[in-house]
């Protein structure tokens, strides 16, 4: 799960509703580990940050490979149109200029607004001085398939519009995030961690609470039904399934187990991610540990987030010799009446 950067309509589509209410909200019940399920707990190791951007790289960045903004999705398709009938159809620019000349702020106020949103999306404060050069290169040679006068006032007349100057920035701050990002090797920062040591932490959602027998917890942490029906399906009908817990958030957005994996997002930014469960499954094989995600619909990122967290599976496999993998599964192909998780895997994987 991933709290605090969600919006409420991506509650709302896995099964989350906002009602307005004239009573007060249910109290927050306290969910903790029980001593006497430690025959139910399950080691997880905590691995310490592994992206971090390297500024330095930016001088490897080859503006001349870059698209025109007028090619990218993150533009909006009226303005891709626009710019492509002033630009790419007739290599001249026709538009009728939207504002006098002295209305117009001058190119370096332009170019410095577009930097400053590269550096909010991509989360690379105090870094204007680095990025302002590439940004202004990027506009003047490449942005509009040709090269650009900034000091003309139809070019200008563009680069005012803050639809122009979002789409311009979302698209070199995913590149220049590619080009920068560093990806160190695997550090435990706890190798030994166990979901025993979890703190209490309080919870509101998806009340009354679940209780489960194959859990270390007093309760299962659901933000919504779907949650509760894939908890129900692991505890009764799953008889693979050893023991499980739910990598539940606090409302604080921190996971209660201290469980993330950092990923990096569309926008270029480093975020973390908090996935929904952890499982181990009996096989023929031995214990698998599962690292399993319950989606209600696929949102932008959903990708980089599966990456990253195949990626620390198969690593943490090799760093520990324990047999880590990743799964989601999405409510739309979730099917409760399988007896064994093994069986819900191979219908997932039949459907991939």
């Amino acid at each position: 799960m991933q709290f605090c950067s969600d919006t409420p309509e991506q509650y709302e589509a896995d099964g989350v509703g906002f009602k307005s209410t004239k009573t007060d909200p249910p109290k927050p019940i306290i969910v903790e580990p029980v001593k006497e399920r430690l025959a139910y707990d399950i080691a997880i190791p905590i691995t310490k940050p592994r992206l971090e951007h390297d500024i330095r790289k930016l001088s490897d960045l080859d503006v001349a490979v870059l698209k025109p903004v007028f090619e990218q999705e993150e533009l909006a398709e009226v303005f891709r149109v626009r710019l492509k009938l002033d630009f790419a159809t007739t290599a001249t620019e026709v538009s009728k200029v939207d504002f006098g000349s002295d209305e117009l702020p001058p190119p370096q106020e332009l170019i410095a607004s577009i930097t400053n949103k590269v550096v909010q999306r991509a989360k690379l404060p105090n870094r204007f001085a680095e990025l302002y050069p590439t940004v202004r290169n990027y506009v003047s040679t490449r942005c509009f398939g040709q090269k650009v006068d900034l000091e003309t006032n139809a070019i200008r007349s563009h680069l005012s519009r803050l639809e122009i100057q979002e789409g311009i920035a979302k698209y070199l701050a995913r590149e220049i995030a590619q080009l920068t990002i560093d990806r160190r090797a695997i550090e435990f920062e706890r190798a030994d961690y166990r979901l025993s040591e979890t703190r209490p932490f309080s919870w509101r959602r998806n009340l009354p609470p679940l209780i489960a027998k194959k859990t270390l917890f007093n309760y299962v942490a659901t933000y919504n039904d779907f949650e509760r029906r894939f908890a129900e399906f692991l505890d009764n009908s799953a008889a693979d399934v050893l023991r499980f817990a739910a990598l539940g958030t606090t409302e604080q957005g921190e996971s209660g187990t201290q469980f993330r994996v950092d990923y990096l997002k569309p926008s270029g930014a480093i975020g973390f991610y908090h996935p929904d469960w952890v499982v181990v499954q009996r096989t023929k094989a031995g214990e698998v540990n599962w690292i399993i995600e319950t989606k209600g619909r696929v949102w932008e990122g959903t990708a980089a987030k599966d990456e990253a967290i195949r990626e620390w599976c198969e690593r943490i496999s090799e760093a520990t010799g324990a047999d880590w993998r990743y799964m989601r599964v999405n409510q739309s192909e979730f099917n409760p009446g399988t007896n064994a998780l093994a069986d819900l895997i191979d219908d997932l994987w039949s459907r991939a």
